[in-house]
């Protein structure tokens, strides 16, 4: 044999005996390891002393395959013909090969060299362990797989079940399989680029299936715009509905101002009956303290309540921001917060006066809750083309845009984003959505958060003497 004087011809090395046993005691002490351990159905409770003999046997392994790993030596590894390699290790066999069909696989050539003279002598186990031309070898190429198959001869050999489970071990570690039919014995290896290839022809389904998907997506798009029932936004919500949402608000809080006004004015006369004791002064101080911000809420609350219904009529809006700043002054200056006003000379609407206090309200309270000591709230209005636009911007923490109208509807916690825990920003959407008018957060110069409330221009600047 010209080249194959460097490989063993004893049927099993040593070393190649002794890495089959320590695969399969490995295969064994994981099943019983697992056996151990309590599973979905009986409870077995694990053993100390076994687990750690379990360990212990792990950690046998692991040096023994080292060692063996460390006497293979190191081969060339890349892709490797098996047809080329095959009549490298039996030149006097008869090889009977497909041409053209590919067989090369990528691996270790020695290994793939051992796995092949093993394989041959076991179909060449009468005549010894040299391939003789009574020896027939058949390499196929097989979809994404190249298999190698001998009729096995006479079995004589006391290692020949030894052999078969070496071969199946070495085939799996190489991703194949071993397979026994009758009197023939075959090796399954993967082609080299074969999961390359499938991959690429798995891709080009996948791509001819989305284009299939964007032409019917297409087909049904040019159909609903045909039809003219394409719509780019969703449908407004019915007018009655906001109405029952506005009139649902005044009725909860009504009950609840109620309720808290019968507290807080029981709570008041306590104040008053134990303010005098020295021992109670300090307490009954930190107690008035926080029922200001209680006594903020009954206000919120009583003014929305007691919002009446009214008629359209014209309103000036920049002296109704006026109003509405001096009306929220006593609390701002209580928290520590800078209020100011940016508008032209006047701007004119029609629309429900008391409502519009309740709105601008509402969104003062909100912002001034939500600025910290010694920061500022600015209210602008302006006139567009969508309608007259008033911006009130505080000095709070910003709000994440996909949050925004979650935090407006109050279906997100507003404290764990650090924005105020009141009715008033709530309260001030329904009233914007009973008017008809928009009320949405953004995010302003400087990243400070603002409610912009659009209100629709129903009327111009009233004539002189009107």
């Amino acid at each position: 044999m010209a080249k194959s004087g460097c490989l063993s011809n004893e049927r099993l090395t040593r070393h190649e005996i002794s890495w089959l046993l320590a695969q399969e005691a490995r295969g064994a002490a994981k099943a019983l390891r697992s056996e151990l351990r309590p599973g979905s159905g009986e409870a077995k409770p694990p053993g100390a002393p076994a687990m750690t003999s379990l360990d212990a046997l792990d950690d046998a392994i692991d040096m023994l395959s080292q060692l063996n790993t460390g006497a293979r030596g190191k081969g060339r590894r890349g892709r490797i013909d098996l047809a080329a390699l095959l009549y490298d290790v039996a030149p006097n066999a008869r090889i009977s090969i497909e041409p053209g069909a590919g067989t090369e696989v990528f691996g270790d050539e020695a290994d793939l060299r051992r796995m092949l003279n093993i394989l041959v002598s076991q179909a060449n186990s009468s005549s010894g362990p040299i391939p003789s031309a009574e020896t027939e070898v058949t390499i196929r190429r097989q979809g994404d797989w190249v298999r190698i198959s001998v009729n096995l001869g006479p079995d004589t050999s006391a290692t020949g079940e030894l052999e078969r489970r070496w071969l199946s071990r070495n085939a799996i570690r190489h991703g194949g399989w071993v397979e026994l039919e009758g009197g023939t014995q075959s090796i399954y290896l993967q082609a080299d680029g074969a999961s390359d290839r499938r991959e690429v022809t798995e891709l080009r389904k996948e791509l001819e299936q989305a284009q299939q998907l964007g032409e019917a997506y297409a087909r049904e798009l040019a159909t609903a715009l045909a039809g003219g029932e394409f719509r780019t936004e969703p449908p407004p919500q019915p007018a009655g509905d906001h109405h029952a949402r506005f009139e649902a608000l005044q009725s909860a809080a009504s009950a609840m101002h109620r309720s808290l006004k019968a507290y807080l004015d029981g709570l008041k006369l306590d104040l008053n009956e134990h303010g005098g004791q020295s021992t109670s002064a300090e307490l009954a101080q930190k107690v008035a303290a926080r029922s200001v911000h209680l006594q903020d809420l009954m206000t919120e609350l009583g003014a929305i309540a007691d919002c009446p219904p009214s008629a359209h009529e014209t309103i000036e809006l920049v002296s109704t921001l006026q109003a509405a700043l001096s009306r929220i002054e006593p609390r701002a200056a209580r928290d520590g917060v800078e209020c100011s006003l940016e508008a032209p000379a006047s701007l004119w609407l029609n629309e429900r006066r008391h409502m519009v206090d309740l709105l601008i309200d509402c969104a003062l309270a909100h912002a001034v809750s939500a600025t910290p000591k010694g920061e500022k709230v600015l209210i602008s209005a302006f006139s567009t083309e969508l309608g007259v636009i008033v911006s009130i911007a505080d000095g709070g923490p910003a709000i994440p845009e996909a949050l925004r109208a979650e935090v407006v509807q109050h279906r997100v916690d507003p404290g764990s984003l650090g924005r105020p825990l009141g009715i008033a920003l709530t309260a001030a959407d329904a009233v914007a959505a009973a008017m008809g008018a928009a009320l949405e957060l953004r995010e302003g110069a400087g990243g400070h958060p603002e409610v912009w409330i659009t209100l629709k221009k129903r009327a111009s600047i009233p004539a002189a003497g009107a």
